[in-house]
């Protein structure tokens, strides 16, 4: 008679299956967020690059959650529905901590309930439901809650002053403001009438330590540093920063020593 195997299943251990191992589960913990980290907003007018605006919007729309998040932006009329199509394209799924959120899953139920006008990804791109969400309706974010929504607001404008009064009346406050355009005057002109601290122009993600100890120290200064022009001022009773690359149109030759320039504060031309 022929002995079975020591691994030989019998029909007892498949009848009472058992196992003696912990239950292991692949679902994800995820809290809701009950705090603005540092909000961003992002003003894109019709002389800007919209592909780069578009690509810095759609990239960090996948990722809302994270520190220093792009809650609003306001586009140039002419330039409005141009650029949503551009952000619309670069959209795909949101990854399952993104699209399981209390939050994004609240905000997203407000506006399934209607009479609000929001833009998602094409259904080839991302289902709705894990879709990055542009609320283009005349609506803040406390619209849905003083919390994260996992959305952006986008509104539109024709004139700086309107510019300037929509990130006025948007919650929630806002202290960093990314500009793409390419007018000197612009910038300036922006920063004067509202109170964000930090201007990335053209750009994002660019480290201030070259310019931070002159804005501690409410010190005019101008800094030319690793691809980037840095400068603190006084605009309207308040201290800015301001970045921008140096390709843009911007700078003008500078005779000034490397990265001591002396040129004027007021009119912001390099040696004239």
């Amino acid at each position: 008679m022929c002995t079975p195997c020591d691994n030989f299943i019998t029909p007892d251990q498949v009848i009472n299956l058992r196992c003696d191992k912990e239950n292991f589960t692949s679902k994800m913990q995820v809290q809701i967020q009950k705090s603005w980290m540092r909000p961003r907003f992002m003003f894109v007018f019709e002389n800007g690059d919209l592909n780069t605006a578009a690509h810095c919007l759609a990239e960090n729309m996948h990722e809302p959650f994270e520190p220093y998040p792009i809650a609003s932006v306001a586009v140039q009329q002419s330039v409005r529905d141009e650029f949503i199509e551009r952000v619309k394209y670069r959209f795909h799924q949101l990854p399952p901590h993104v699209a399981t959120h209390p939050n994004f899953e609240r905000s997203l139920k407000e506006l399934q309930v209607g009479g609000i006008k929001y833009e998602v990804a094409d259904i080839e791109n991302a289902p709705p439901v894990a879709s990055p969400i542009i609320v283009t309706d005349n609506i803040t974010h406390l619209h849905f809650s003083t919390t994260p929504t996992g959305v952006v607001t986008l509104k539109s404008f024709e004139t700086i002053s309107q510019a300037a009064d929509i990130i006025v009346r948007e919650q929630p406050p806002f202290d960093v403001i990314h500009i793409f355009d390419e007018s000197i005057v612009t910038v300036y002109s922006l920063a004067s009438r509202i109170t964000g601290t930090q201007f990335y122009v053209n750009c994002m993600e660019v480290c201030l330590l070259p310019i931070l100890p002159f804005y501690s120290s409410k010190q005019a200064c101008t800094k030319l540093y690793d691809g980037y022009h840095f400068e603190t001022l006084e605009l309207g009773a308040h201290w800015r920063i301001i970045v921008f690359p140096y390709h843009t149109t911007y700078t003008n030759r500078c005779c000034c020593p490397l990265d001591e320039c002396y040129c004027t504060q007021n009119n912001h031309h390099c040696c004239e």
